[in-house]
């Protein structure tokens, strides 16, 4: 039996007109798909944004980098700012007491400047200011400059008789009486090769700051001023700027001595530490940051012994057994501390850190 044809479907008439339609409307659509080129506009609209995406972010990456670099710089300055006002403020009282008043005062009109609530700044300029005979103390105009040491005697020389005089002292490498040539030299003829007088004093002031710092000498809050003098002048190369770094670590381990070990530990292990970058580095007590370090971290341990002690009364054995080794790596225990750490740890083994 023969298989026989299907029979012819009639499509309405009206779906024929909806199908032409159709066809119509995929056909406008399509065509303007096949720009020239071959492009597809959505898919360069897609590759487009994602690019304007990524470049935005490398932005945001980029603008975030530059703010935590000028943060870092603000820091670094506001800590210098300190340790040099703090400087300051100390040769102030001591000129005061010993009656140089007027040199005092200026000094503590610095201080404000550098630091304007400075503790104690304006009471000691109003002390200094009565004591010069100059009454109570004029306003401080925010740019002002002010001499931070004594005025020179003035020197009646001829200018190019103190300028080659400053040169031979320049070779020599005699820094104090560079300085004070050129102070006299600046102040009797302040017109006389400005350029040149300049770099003299960056060369005195650079070089006498790093002098200050190294051992032997150590005097670390006057080195710090006299670079941060240089760097008034211009750039400090990096060598003068690691060993200003180096200064302000040891003041500032220095200045959390008996007050927060940790700290201490922290600042003098970046100088004396298994990487530390000036274990003799010292200040006018020719005690050694090593010698420092190793006395922060017997404190320390100590203070981590108690803090396990306290741990273990509320039965936390686990954290104490912690803690007392952190007190080992800083400085080994005793027979008495071994005992404990050890029964703190017996302890952490069967009970663990109990809830509190």
């Amino acid at each position: 039996m023969s298989r026989s044809e299907p029979a012819e479907q009639t499509v309405p008439s009206t779906l024929q007109k909806n199908n032409q339609s159709s066809d119509l409307d995929a056909t406008q659509r399509v065509e303007p798909a096949s720009a020239p080129g071959g492009g597809r506009p959505k898919r360069w609209r897609w590759i487009l944004a994602a690019l304007g995406l990524f470049v935005a972010l490398l932005g945001l990456g980029a603008w975030g980098g530059y703010q935590t670099a000028i943060s870092a710089r603000k820091a670094q300055e506001e800590l210098q700012s300190a340790v040099e006002a703090n400087f300051q403020f100390q040769l102030g009282v001591q000129d005061l007491q010993a009656g140089f008043c007027v040199r005092a005062r200026d000094r503590f009109v610095y201080v404000i400047q550098l630091i304007p609530d400075y503790p104690q700044a304006q009471e000691q300029l109003v002390q200094a200011s009565l004591c010069a005979g100059t009454g109570a103390p004029q306003p401080i105009a925010e740019n002002a400059e002010v001499a931070a040491g004594p005025t020179p005697t003035p020197d009646l020389r001829g200018a190019e008789t103190i300028f080659a005089e400053a040169q031979s002292l320049a070779v020599a490498q005699n820094w104090d009486a560079l300085l004070s040539s050129l102070d006299s030299l600046r102040k009797n003829f302040p017109d006389f090769q400005p350029i040149e007088v300049d770099r003299l004093y960056y060369i005195a002031y650079r070089n006498r700051g790093v002098q200050r710092i190294l051992p032997p000498v150590g005097d670390l809050e006057r080195g710090i001023f006299d670079l941060n003098r240089a760097e008034q002048i211009g750039p400090l190369d990096q060598q003068a700027d690691s060993v200003r770094q180096l200064a302000a670590w040891y003041i500032l381990g220095a200045s959390f001595w008996e007050v927060d070990w940790p700290q201490a530990v922290q600042y003098f292990e970046y100088l004396a530490g298994p990487n530390g970058a000036a274990p003799q580095l010292h200040d006018t007590s020719f005690f050694t940051a090593t010698d420092r370090l190793a006395e922060a971290q017997v404190f320390y341990a100590q203070d981590l012994i108690r803090e396990a002690e306290g741990l273990a009364l509320d039965k936390q054995w686990c954290s104490a057994g912690d803690t007392m080794a952190q007190a080992d790596a800083y400085s080994p225990l005793d027979s008495e501390g071994q005992e404990l750490w050890t029964y703190y740890i017996d302890q952490c083994a069967l009970n663990g850190n109990e809830a509190r």
